[in-house]
């Protein structure tokens, strides 16, 4: 199942962008901070986009196709192309996930759980054992990079701290810590995060989503400069209602740039992800 929060953050960017802010009342690891190279080439390169099939998903294995890359999809219907069907909430499915991912160039994670669904219980073995399972059998397949969709940090330090969705935060961070490990090195990995993702040509509920020309409209609102600087001032709460939104092709290109080694480290909020997708327009 693929899912892209859905609540407002965004982070500066300069040409290095620095590591999430830990919570305090559980740290994160530090990751490297933001790296975009020069140059890398999709061509001849094999990826696989678990969740493949979902709202980012499913924009990654199109920006990786059209990029020249052979690319293959993970999921539990096994759509998409090259579609290998496997249900990743399903601890048993790990060994056949490593089988899967034999001779992967790169391995991108979009699996994820609604937090807005009610099951924190499954809220936390999809976003993080699942997750986390993934990274452990990608580094077994001997994949030299990982991608992973997590969350902004201000989401989780404005909403976690108050005790809300605490399955989400924690599967989140459980995961991110997991491919920290499995990927020890800074070049290997890339952890895209982001809040309020919209995209598409319909609203949704369940999770909140807006359509691609109403988030346009909000981007132009909170994306401006003076907003942004009100942001960076203001208490967490308002910092997040004031955080620009993300545009879910963005998102998906960022993920895409980091599958074929354009970047590397975090890219944390609206800015960092949009200097990601930079390199693959």
């Amino acid at each position: 199942r693929a899912h892209a929060m859905s609540l407002a953050a965004s982070a500066s960017v300069a040409t290095r962008i620095a590591p999430a802010r830990a919570r305090t009342a559980a740290p994160r690891r530090a990751v490297a901070p933001l790296r975009v190279v020069a140059s890398a080439s999709a061509s001849g390169q094999k990826i696989a986009v678990l969740g493949g099939t979902g709202f980012v998903g499913s924009r990654v294995v199109d920006v990786l196709s059209k990029a020249g890359a052979d690319v293959f999809s993970v999921s539990k219907s096994g759509g998409g192309p090259g579609g290998v069907a496997l249900d990743l909430s399903d601890p048993a499915s790990s060994g056949a996930l490593a089988e899967a991912l034999q001779g992967v160039d790169a391995v991108v994670s979009c699996v994820g759980f609604n937090p807005f669904g009610g099951d924190e219980a499954m809220s936390l073995a999809v976003n993080g054992d699942a997750n986390a399972a993934a990274a452990a059998a990608a580094a077994k397949a001997g994949a030299k990079r990982f991608v992973y969709v997590s969350v902004a940090s201000v989401v989780a330090e404005v909403l976690g701290d108050a005790n809300l969705m605490t399955g989400y935060f924690e599967g989140k961070k459980r995961a991110e810590d997991a491919v920290s490990t499995a990927f020890p090195s800074s070049n290997a990995k890339l952890i895209v995060k982001p809040s309020f993702v919209y995209g598409g040509d319909a609203f949704g509920v369940n999770p909140p989503r807006v359509t691609q020309q109403y988030g346009e409209i909000l981007t132009k609102l909170l994306g401006a400069s003076l907003v942004k600087k009100i942001a960076e001032k203001s208490p967490g709460p308002i910092k997040l209602t004031l955080a620009e939104p993300v545009a879910v092709d963005d998102v998906a290109r960022a993920c895409a740039a980091g599958a074929i080694g354009f970047a590397d480290g975090v890219a944390d909020g609206a800015d960092a992800i949009k200097a990601c997708a930079a390199r693959m327009a």
